[in-house]
């Protein structure tokens, strides 16, 4: 990656995001930071960097005016805006930038345009991932990490989310999200051969004005229960083709369809609450998960309900798992439940409540280490 990079950017806490975004990486060094978009034209004009990283201002002609003239200066322009419709994109590009991030910036779409750039041959995110929340047992908020994650998932990352209900034979996330499908897992799975991305798109019913889908779980027991291992990988296939990310509610049982969901999994979220019983059945999961040789990165402990004043600490859990823990999930009893009972996410209960901010963080954190995992592979 070429080091010489150029900043255009007025606000220090993106400054403080960029740089925090590219410390993980050696190769990619910031040479300069202008607030004062003349003297970084000069700049520019003098030194040709390989990239500039060029933030919007509120006069859209002059930043216009100045991307075109760092374009006709002959270096890679990558902007920077909040405001990313269409209509702005084709602009910036139409005036000579090589790409364009939009804001809130993320760290996966901020490296994958610098690599762009750079025109190194750098594997990139895949075109889907799937994350997996499970636990062998039930009533540790398996289906509630996994409904709000995905919400957070589709409002950070903009890109379509699929929520697969495969909490079978019997799930609820149509209840948490108080939706009434008109099409479910077994429709999919036996009509293989209407099965592009469009036919899977119309199939999953689309959560409000969101880039959400859900696929719920089929309305009868006898045919969750003729659900095969061979059918969920081809369902796999199917929504990886027409999705980003993919999070799956799963059952707890440990039998041949849980196991095939676990092993096509990119990620999988091992939810667990801080008592004893649980911690020693998590410790069984990562026995088994070790046997079957699955990458020790796969699988992240989730810790729900947490209490920093609980009896058991966060040290002793991961003592006794041999593993660090991932994630703590606030024990917001209040916001949750009212989320269950009014079939919303927490976000829509209390978008400031501290339980609405850990999911988006952890939909954030995912988000990075999903692409940190797929570069350096």
């Amino acid at each position: 990656m070429n080091k010489n990079l150029v900043i255009f950017e007025q606000e220090s806490q993106t400054k403080d995001i960029i740089l925090a975004y590219l410390s993980d990486f050696d190769d990619m060094k910031v040479d300069k930071f202008f607030d004062n978009y003349d003297d970084g034209i000069r700049y520019v004009k003098e030194s040709t960097p390989k990239t500039v990283l060029f933030s919007m201002t509120p006069d859209k002609n002059k930043s216009l005016k100045m991307i075109k003239r760092l374009s006709e200066l002959g270096t890679n322009v990558i902007v920077l805006s909040e405001d990313y419709t269409t209509a702005n994109i084709i602009q910036t590009l139409r005036f000579g930038a090589k790409d364009f991030v939009s804001k809130p910036i993320l760290k996966k779409d901020l490296l994958v345009a610098l690599i762009k750039c750079a025109q190194e041959d750098v594997k990139v995110l895949k075109k889907s991932q799937i994350i997996s929340v499970f636990s062998n047992k039930g009533g540790v908020g398996k289906t509630a990490i996994a409904t709000n994650l995905a919400v957070e998932f589709a409002k950070l990352t903009r890109e379509k989310v699929a929520l697969i209900d495969l909490n079978l034979p019997i799930g609820d996330v149509t209840t948490f999200l108080d939706i009434k499908p008109t099409i479910d897992i077994s429709e999919i799975v036996n009509n293989a051969q209407n099965n592009n991305e469009n036919f899977i798109i119309e199939a999953c019913q689309k959560y409000k004005d969101t880039s959400l889908y859900i696929l719920a779980e089929p309305p009868y027991i006898e045919q969750s229960r003729s659900l095969t291992p061979q059918q969920v990988v081809k369902l796999f296939d199917y929504l990886r083709e027409a999705f980003s990310y993919i999070v799956v509610d799963m059952g707890t049982s440990v039998d041949k369809l849980n196991m095939t969901i676990l092993e096509n999994s990119d990620i999988i979220l091992l939810v667990t609450i801080v008592n004893l019983p649980l911690i020693r059945n998590c410790q069984r999961c990562l026995d088994l998960f070790e046997n079957l040789e699955f990458p020790a990165n796969k699988t992240k402990i989730i810790i729900n309900r947490y209490l920093e004043n609980d009896e058991i600490t966060v040290e002793d859990v991961e003592k006794a798992l041999n593993k660090n823990v991932y994630w703590k999930v606030p024990n917001n009893y209040f916001t949750i439940m009212s989320s269950i009972n009014k079939g919303i996410p927490v976000s829509e209960v209390n978008e400031n409540s501290n339980i609405t901010e850990s999911f988006s963080q952890l939909a954030s954190k995912l988000t990075d280490d999903l692409f940190e995992t797929d570069i350096t592979e």
